[in-house]
C-alpha cells in the first residue's frame, strides 16, 4: 500500500489532486477498479476512461484539462512525456511481488566441501553446489538448481528454481537465469572417423558477464576449448539455443526462438528478433538488426545492416520482395500473354 505522493516521488512525478489517496495494486487500463493505480501513455486510452467514476489514480505523461478532472473520481500523476519508461519501470519495481525470494540456507540444500557462499546468500531446497564454487553476496540460487564444481557466481545475482549449470561456469554480478536453463552442457561437436560420428570432448567453460538476463529454458554450450561468453547487460529471450564457442558482445537482444550455431561471434547493440537462425563461423558486427525468422549464412554482416529472409538479405530489399508475392502469378499470366501474341 501506497500514498499516491510518495509513487509520485519515487517516479518523479507532480500529483494532481489527493496526494495522500492510497494506491493498493497496479493494474491495466482495462481492469481499474477502486484503489489501483494504471500507466496511460497515450490520449486514446485516456479518453477510453472518460466517465468511469471509479476511486483509482492515473500515471499520465500529458496534463489533463480541467475538464476531464471533474468529470470522474480520478486522481493523477504526471510524468515527463521524455522520461515516461523510465517511469513506467520504476512503478512497476514498486509493486513487484518478491513473495518467492529465498532466504538463507535450506536444511535440504546439499553443499559440499570447499564452496565459499557468502552470509547475505540463500540457497533453496534439494538445491546441489559442488565442490569449489563461489556465490557472491545477495545472490539467491532457487529450489532444485545444480551448481556444477569451479563454477563462480556474482553478487546479486538471481538464479530462479530448475536451472542447471554445469562446471567451470563464470557468471558476474546483478546476472538473471530464469527457470528452466541450462548453462554449459557440451557444445554438439562431433568429427566423422571411418563413417562414424566420433564426440569431441567439450572440455571448456561459459562466462557470463554482469546484468546478463536469461529466459526460460534457454540452453547455452560450453566451449570445446576457452568459453562461450555472453556480453555485460546483453538480455536473452525465452527458448534460445547458443552454440559452443559462441561469442555475443555488450547490449544484444536475442529474442526467443533463435538458434545461433557454433563459433558464431556477434558484435556490440545487435538485436535478433524472433526464430532466427544463425549459420556457424559467422560474424556479425556491431549494430546490426536481424528481422524474424531470417537465416543468416553469409560470412560476416557488416556493422549498421538491416537483414531479413532465408537467405538473409538487406531489409529493405525483402520486403519490396515480399510485397511483389502476391502479384507475380498475374504478372506470369501477363508475361505468358504477351508471349503467346508476339508468336515467342
Amino acid at each position: 500500500m501506497y500514498k499516491l505522493k510518495d509513487i509520485a516521488s519515487r517516479i518523479e512525478g507532480e500529483v494532481y489532486g489527493n496526494g495522500d489517496k492510497e494506491v493498493s495494486d497496479l493494474t491495466t487500463p482495462e481492469d481499474i477498479r477502486n484503489g489501483s493505480i494504471a500507466f496511460i501513455k497515450d490520449k486514446k486510452v485516456f479518453n477510453s476512461l472518460k466517465g468511469k467514476n471509479y476511486d483509482a489514480s492515473l500515471v499520465v505523461p500529458f496534463k489533463p484539462n480541467p475538464a476531464d478532472e471533474r468529470s470522474n473520481n480520478f486522481d493523477y500523476i504526471v510524468v515527463d512525456p521524455a522520461s515516461k519508461d523510465r517511469a513506467f519501470i520504476k512503478l512497476l519495481e514498486m509493486f513487484a511481488d518478491e513473495d518467492d525470494t529465498i532466504t538463507g540456507m535450506s536444511p535440504s540444500a546439499l553443499i559440499e566441501d570447499k564452496s565459499l557462499i557468502h552470509d547475505t546468500a540463500s540457497v533453496g531446497a534439494n538445491t546441489v553446489v559442488k565442490k569449489n564454487v563461489k556465490i557472491g553476496k545477495n545472490s539467491s540460487i532457487g529450489e532444485n538448481c545444480y551448481i556444477g564444481k569451479n563454477t563462480v557466481i556474482g553478487d546479486n545475482c538471481r538464479i530462479y528454481p530448475g536451472v542447471k549449470i554445469y562446471p567451470n561456469t563464470i557468471i558476474g554480478d546483478n546476472v538473471i537465469i530464469h527457470s528452466g536453463v541450462v548453462i554449459g552442457s557440451d557444445g554438439f561437436g562431433y568429427s566423422q572417423i571411418d563413417g562414424l560420428n566420433v564426440k569431441i570432448p567439450q572440455i571448456g567453460g561459459v562466462h557470463i558477464e554482469d546484468n546478463v538476463e536469461i529466459g526460460a529454458n534457454t540452453t547455452v554450450d560450453r566451449a570445446t576449448i576457452g568459453y562461450t561468453r555472453i556480453g555485460e547487460n546483453t538480455k536473452i529471450d525465452n527458448l534460445v539455443h547458443i552454440g559452443h564457442n559462441v561469442t555475443i558482445g555488450k547490449n544484444c537482444i536475442i529474442c526467443a526462438m533463435c538458434g545461433i550455431s557454433g563459433s558464431v561471434k556477434i558484435g556490440n547493440n545487435v538485436i535478433i528478433a524472433g526464430a532466427v537462425g544463425l549459420k556457424d563461423h559467422i560474424e556479425i558486427e556491431d549494430n546490426v538488426y536481424i528481422g524474424a525468422k531470417a537465416g543468416v549464412m553469409e560470412r560476416r554482416v557488416r556493422k549498421g545492416s538491416r537483414l531479413l529472409g532465408i537467405p538473409a538479405i538487406d531489409f529493405r530489399s525483402e520486403m519490396e520482395f515480399i510485397a511483389l508475392k502476391p502479384k507475380i502469378k498475374d504478372m506470369y499470366r501477363d508475361i505468358k500473354a504477351i508471349k503467346k501474341k508476339l508468336g515467342l
